[in-house]
């Protein structure tokens, strides 16, 4: 048997005496697990919603000078409609930022995009892109510190 669930057994048992401290205790145990998993399978479920998006929209990216930025709104697009995010960005970090400062963190820094490639997604130019970025990391190191 595990600690975690050594610590649920004991935590149950508790709680099934009437130990209502013991309720709390569990809660805390759980508590990072569950949200792990349920921002997971949010993750995946909006990601499965913007694939089948984004393939049909396939012939029209197509005709797009900037297929990557027509993605990325339909990415944005499908998530908002669908409420996917909201869970899962209701806290944090990030949510102390600007919308713009969010989103650039996220294509930076979780997608992987290069500064040019933000840029285009975002349509700025590449030096809002370096500030913008440069002043959100600043304010999240400040949250840390």
């Amino acid at each position: 048997m595990s600690v975690v669930d050594e610590q649920l057994h004991s935590a149950a048992r508790a709680a099934a005496a009437g130990d209502r401290g013991s309720v709390e205790a569990a809660v805390d145990v759980l508590w990072p697990r569950v949200v792990r998993y349920c921002r997971a399978r949010s993750a995946e479920s909006a990601a499965h919603d913007a694939c089948l998006a984004v393939a049909r929209d396939l012939p029209r990216l197509a005709r797009r000078e900037h297929p990557l930025q027509e993605i990325y709104r339909v990415i944005r697009r499908v998530v908002a409609q669908g409420g996917h995010i909201t869970a899962a960005a209701a806290e944090g970090p990030l949510q102390s930022l600007e919308p713009i400062a969010r989103e650039i963190v996220t294509l930076r820094l979780i997608d992987g995009l290069s500064v040019p490639d933000t840029a285009g997604v975002l349509g700025l130019p590449v030096g809002r892109v370096l500030v913008v970025q440069h002043r959100a990391l600043r304010t999240l190191h400040g949250q840390t510190g």
